[in-house]
């Protein structure tokens, strides 16, 4: 079908300025595999990174900076490595890392001064300039940034920072601050540069039964910095979104008061969409929720059922873009997520 890329159509619904033409699609993160699949080629180029994004229907091209890519981990030091042979691309082979349980980079005071951290008023955005330049004129760019509660507790390894929140809280919190600092920085060039249609924080806080830790710590380190972001996107009439994997009932009252006026994944194990499309859908555009286990394992009918079913409970109204309910990962078959796109495209007219 024809592909008329506009990215008003993601901004009206980001700040629930009414419907839009159709609900708009939306993902965070597509691994490369299931891109290099979608095109039949290599994603070698910005020109690649373009063309896979407006080939496949989307309104914006979302891309990290900042201390932490999406899906990534920040030191060869701290990382786990292991080989997963689920991948439905290649081989059937993919070797992917991650954070370390134990201890990290950052256990120490000398260690926290040793570290080589990026200047915050130098952050490399070069990959964001080179896909703005190619974009057609109606797309843009969203910039995912965030990473505060994430690139700390990476830094300083999952044990390290819990011993930290009891046993050296001076540490956390200089730690916490300093990748504030690096990503605040990074957010404000982020604003400089053109066809930038949107700020997303990605920082998980969540699993799918509770919080990662205290709303406290939350509410300490983490909060501040976002709510002064806001205000700055607010300011400018940029939306502002968040993604956090998990079940974030107890602290949505919070996000909302930093100004996010719209919230990513909604897993469908850890939240009810429809019951936060009704408590909070005033106030919160909702983002993906289609199940990752399902566009993995599922048929491509079951697949379809599932986007027509969330276009019709979340998106008739507008406040509601239609995605994964995390990233569309290289266990995702070509298949379904291209059922995932062509449902959405065609079943989402409003």
């Amino acid at each position: 079908m024809p592909i008329d890329s506009d990215f008003a159509r993601v901004r009206r619904c980001l700040l629930l300025e009414g419907k839009p033409d159709r609900v708009p699609l939306c993902e965070l993160h597509v691994d490369r595999e299931v891109k290099e699949a979608f095109l039949g080629r290599p994603i070698a180029s910005a020109h690649d990174e373009v063309d896979f994004w407006v080939a496949a229907g989307y309104d914006f091209v979302p891309l990290s900076a900042g201390l932490l890519e999406v899906g990534g981990v920040l030191s060869g030091e701290a990382t786990q490595r292991k080989q997963h042979e689920y991948t439905a691309y290649g081989d059937g082979r993919r070797e992917v890392t991650w954070a370390a349980e134990g201890e990290g980079v950052i256990v120490t005071r000398e260690q926290f001064d040793a570290f080589p951290w990026p200047d915050p008023d130098a952050p490399d955005l070069s990959h964001i300039e080179a896909v703005a330049a190619l974009l057609p004129e109606r797309m843009r760019v969203i910039v995912i940034i965030g990473k505060v509660l994430t690139a700390t507790w990476m830094l300083m390894g999952w044990e390290g920072f819990g011993l930290a929140s009891r046993f050296e809280p001076d540490l956390l919190a200089d730690v916490f601050a300093r990748v504030a600092e690096v990503q605040f920085r990074t957010f404000e060039r982020a604003l400089e540069l053109p066809k930038v249609g949107a700020l997303w924080m990605s920082d998980d806080m969540a699993y799918g039964t509770g919080l990662l830790c205290s709303p406290e710590i939350l509410r300490r380190h983490v909060f501040p910095v976002y709510r002064r972001m806001g205000e700055i996107c607010a300011a400018r009439d940029l939306p502002f979104a968040l993604h956090s994997d998990g079940d974030l009932t107890p602290i949505l009252p919070d996000i909302v008061g930093c100004g996010f006026r719209a919230l990513h994944p909604i897993e469908p194990q850890a939240m009810d969409a429809q019951r936060v499309k009704a408590e909070w859908g005033d106030r919160l555009c909702l983002l993906g929720n289609i199940d990752v286990d399902l566009l993995a394992r599922g048929t491509p009918q079951q697949v379809a059922e599932a986007v027509r079913r969330n276009i019709d409970l979340l998106g008739r109204e507008g406040g509601y873009c239609v995605g994964s309910a995390n990233s569309v990962t290289y266990y995702v078959p070509l298949r379904n997520f291209v059922t995932m796109i062509e449902t959405g495209l065609a079943y989402g007219k409003l």
